[in-house]
């Protein structure tokens, strides 16, 4: 069985790479749909697939668009179909140790199949929309899907205020789940439910899927060219109810969340989030009085050193008080987190004296105190190379130190995994 998965995965890597070599711009090293649309290439917007840079952030927060363009399309006079694809083949393998050490998982498979679409509509550009398929694990999910009024205040093409409605990451604009470099999971994603999508079950991390939020989000940027080599705010203000559009959401009431940042000098980035999440308390989830309000936040900053990125956070979900009995039934809610997180990718893009620039490096620390529960550890080391502009191999080893997270309990671990990803 497992030859025959490997060689499907080959096939599919093989037919990925020809599609990329005859559709892909040669200099680019993201998804080429927008590339094919607006003509610039995919290193314009991102450093290193799928982070985003401050161009590519003010492109996504303009509704997909340059405001140096002026003039966009209407559907019918797009010069390329907005759609782009994804395979992704992963290898994993996790290694338990220490004590309570339950043995070994190996796992090889197609992760995910996905269809993207995203433009701005109409000559003027005041709806863009943008959405995901995936076909994974014999599913069809919808990942981000979401459209976006633009220009409510402002000149047209500067996205100075927007209203964004549908499914999509809550999270800072320059650290999110779907912008990580490095694939595995960041505590204040899957544990705090503070940085995007949330982990949905799963025993492994590469069996859990990603559920976004659904809600109503305004937000906008403001650029100030004159000031310190430019400064860009960005901010966002909305509501949202944590499940997707296809899930029944039993919890009642919606939360509220707000961002801010800021970028000068033009390598530094600050930013801080807030979410007022209302969770399921230990009463019965189907009672309104069950419903109980979290207070979530988190500050981060980076920083861009010649060919190094680095990150680092600090995030809190402040837990439950005890109600009923006292007991909390439901500690993976009812608990108080803290988590520190910090993050270097080394990407050699503008090095003259290294010849082949077809890699990215990076390591990230991430710690979690939880209240009630032991304290737990990842560290996470990576290495990509580019077969293609658009075809990469990925590898990253995890060390899991200490407890459980979200409420399942965990043992310390090793973990190896491999990617070979395709996009066109």
């Amino acid at each position: 069985m497992r030859i025959r998965v490997l060689m499907l995965a080959v096939m599919l890597g093989s037919l990925a790479s020809g599609l990329v070599a005859m559709l892909a711009p040669q200099e680019a090293e993201a998804i080429p749909a927008f590339s094919r649309q607006t003509g610039e290439s995919c290193s314009t917007c991102h450093t290193a697939f799928p982070k985003l840079n401050q161009t590519g952030q003010n492109f996504r927060t303009n509704g997909f668009r340059f405001p140096e363009d002026k003039e966009w399309h209407d559907i019918q006079d797009m010069k390329h179909v907005p759609i782009s694809g994804e395979v992704e083949v992963e290898a994993e393998f996790t290694k338990e140790r220490g004590v309570g050490a339950g043995g070994q998982e190996t796992l090889l498979k197609i992760d995910e199949v996905a269809l993207l679409a995203g433009a701005p509509i109409g000559k003027e550009g005041r709806v863009s929309a943008y959405g995901v398929l995936d076909f994974a694990q014999g599913n069809v999910n919808v990942g981000q899907a979401y459209g976006q009024v633009n220009d409510l205040a402002g000149a047209t093409g500067q996205g100075l205020l927007n209203v964004k409605v549908g499914q999509f990451d809550v999270a800072l604009p320059f650290l999110s789940h779907s912008q990580r470099v490095i694939k595995q999971r960041y505590f204040a994603q899957e544990a705090l439910g503070i940085l995007g999508a949330r982990r949905n079950g799963g025993s492994t991390e590469a069996e859990a899927p990603e559920v976004y939020s659904t809600g109503v989000e305004l937000n906008g940027h403001l650029i100030q060219k004159e000031l310190l080599g430019g400064i860009t705010h960005r901010y966002a203000i909305g509501v949202f109810q944590p499940k997707s559009l296809g899930g029944i959401n039993h919890l009642g009431f919606p939360g509220l969340y707000a961002t801010y940042s800021i970028h000068f000098l033009e390598r530094f980035t600050l930013g801080a989030i807030y979410k007022r999440d209302v969770v399921n308390s230990e009463l019965d989830p189907l009672i309104p009085t069950g419903k109980k309000g979290v207070d979530k936040w988190g500050i981060a900053g980076e920083v861009k050193l010649g060919p190094f990125i680095a990150t680092a956070g600090y995030f809190r979900s402040d837990g439950l008080p005890a109600t009923g009995n006292g007991a909390l039934t439901n500690a993976t809610y009812n608990r108080a987190l803290q988590n520190y997180m910090a993050e270097v990718l080394f990407i050699p893009h503008d090095i003259p004296f290294i010849p082949n620039k077809k890699f990215v490096l990076g390591g990230r620390f991430d710690h979690i105190d939880q209240e009630l529960a032991q304290s737990s550890s990842r560290t996470t080391v990576m290495g990509r190379y580019y077969i293609a502009p658009s075809v990469y191999l990925q590898g990253e080893w995890r060390v899991h130190d200490g407890g459980g997270v979200a409420g399942t309990p965990g043992v310390d671990s090793y973990a190896a995994r491999g990617f070979l990803v395709a996009l066109y």
